[in-house]
């Protein structure tokens, strides 16, 4: 569990009050997502793959790194025999060295070529500031991927569509067709055989356990 997830955290009296919990979170999130979809077109549409403009990307990166800021507090580093140290404010205030910041929001103030060169520069630092941008990164692409999860569930459930099997095309894959792979196995039990590295009473084993495979499955 994150950081996120743990800062909202409602204590609960019992299995009850948990499950109802629960539901009340779920009913917000569904309100949240519908609303979302309002503002973003296709957003939940199955047919689209990538429902995000630029601007809107922008747009809800900005309220997860809001978002990321209440949960993940800034750090103050001092630098310290050449290493840097991370200190309470009081302990780095009587300290007369280099300080710098570390937030989600510092730690994209760099353009990107800045960031490439303090990797040269100061190696401790780029570490911490890309463990950060790591972390956030990692952070928003599960946030749109939960988001478009929820909307494409919410829209089918509004549109009727109803999950169709995986099944057949599955069964296509593994035992019809010539490129299917029980004729990709057979296929090479061929070359094996024409090479000799196989003999033909191995040829006909394999040829009956295809046969017996297809059998158990159809």
């Amino acid at each position: 569990m994150d950081n996120q997830s743990i800062s909202i955290a409602t204590v609960i009296t019992g299995i009850k009050d948990g499950a109802y919990q629960q539901a009340k979170a779920r009913g917000v999130t569904r309100s949240i997502v519908e609303s979302l979809m309002a503002y973003i077109p296709n957003l939940g549409d199955p047919a689209v793959a990538d429902p995000f403009s630029d601007e809107v990307r922008e747009q809800l990166r900005e309220g997860y790194m809001q978002r990321w800021a209440e949960t993940n507090p800034s750090k103050l580093f001092v630098a310290v025999d050449g290493n840097w140290v991370e200190k309470s404010a009081k302990e780095a205030e009587k300290l007369k060295a280099e300080k710098f910041e570390l937030s989600v929001y510092s730690a994209f103030s760099y353009t990107q070529q800045a960031f490439g060169a303090l990797k040269s520069e100061q190696p401790e630092k780029h570490r911490l500031i890309g463990d950060m941008r790591t972390r956030f990164n990692k952070y928003v692409h599960n946030c749109l991927s939960d988001l478009k999860r929820e909307a494409t569930r919410i829209y089918k459930e509004k549109h009727g569509i109803v999950a169709t099997r995986a099944s057949v095309a599955f069964f296509d894959w593994l035992l019809t067709g010539d490129k299917s792979a029980m004729a990709t196995i057979r296929q090479r039990a061929i070359n094996a055989k024409a090479k000799k590295e196989i003999s033909d009473s191995d040829f006909e084993n394999i040829d009956k356990a295809i046969a017996a495979f297809k059998g158990k499955l159809k």
